[in-house]
């Protein structure tokens, strides 16, 4: 299990440092952005493979899954900077990129809908909702989702996922991870506004929005409960030994 040592920077607190900019988080177009369970395969920020179970299923249960949107670095047209044609050359969505804080938490929320399957409501909905980046800065942004089982705050579950605690919090359970296509925005100046986040568009205006639908959410990897019991066993026998030998 990959382990390192999470530095994400609390990107509210910093909004206090830059000038106020603002995105749209009154909806999420449901022809641009959904979401589905895929109980097949391991998260490939896990080592991927097959898994044994079902493709494609979509949760309806109110609250079964939480979102949340990171931004990370500054989008430019230099070609010097983080991408300069349609985002290609966002940051990535690796391991060390999204748990090492080269993605940052911006603290808009969103979870599933009991209406219809796939489909995701704001938490706390707001037409003019605030980003920790600068005036006229244009920043990259991503989606991550997962199941509530895991938390229901970033915070807390990129945490756990940094650092291989989630095995302990799911205790055997399927927990389920994943990412959007990433996108690039400049957010706008108005707080009675704000820039769309989710369309189906294509570049625009404000930069490229996110355009991520069916958006898997993968199977994370938990060890069976004997094979855990198994290596905790390994763990006494070693520590035996080692006080015999003292």
């Amino acid at each position: 299990m990959k382990k390192l040592i999470l530095t994400t920077v609390c990107a509210m607190a910093m909004a206090g440092v830059a000038s106020a900019q603002y995105l749209n988080w009154n909806t999420i177009s449901f022809s641009a952005m959904t979401a589905q369970t895929n109980a097949t395969v391991y998260s490939p920020l896990f080592g991927g493979g097959a898994a044994n179970g079902n493709a494609g299923a979509t949760a309806t249960a109110a609250n079964g899954f939480y979102y949340e949107l990171l931004y990370g670095g500054v989008w430019t047209t230099s070609g010097s900077g983080l991408g300069n044609i349609a985002g290609a050359n966002s940051p990535s969505n690796s391991f060390a990129n999204l748990f090492g804080g080269t993605w940052l938490d911006t603290g808009l929320e969103a979870n599933n809908s009991s209406a219809s399957a796939g489909r995701l409501v704001n938490i706390g909905a707001t037409v003019g909702a605030s980003v920790p980046w600068n005036a006229g800065q244009t920043d990259n942004i991503v989606l991550v989702g997962w199941s509530a089982n895991l938390g229901t705050s970033w915070f807390t579950v990129s945490n756990e996922l940094a650092t291989g605690s989630y095995i302990g919090v799911l205790a055997g359970a399927n927990g389920f991870f994943g990412v959007t296509s990433t996108g690039y925005l400049t957010s706008g100046a108005s707080s009675s506004s704000g820039v769309t986040v989710f369309a189906t568009g294509g570049v625009g205006s404000s930069g490229l929005p996110i355009l991520s639908l069916a958006t898997p959410l993968y199977l994370l990897p938990v060890p069976e409960p004997a094979t855990i019991a198994l290596a905790g066993l390994g763990g006494l026998a070693m520590l035996a030994f080692r006080r015999q030998r003292k």
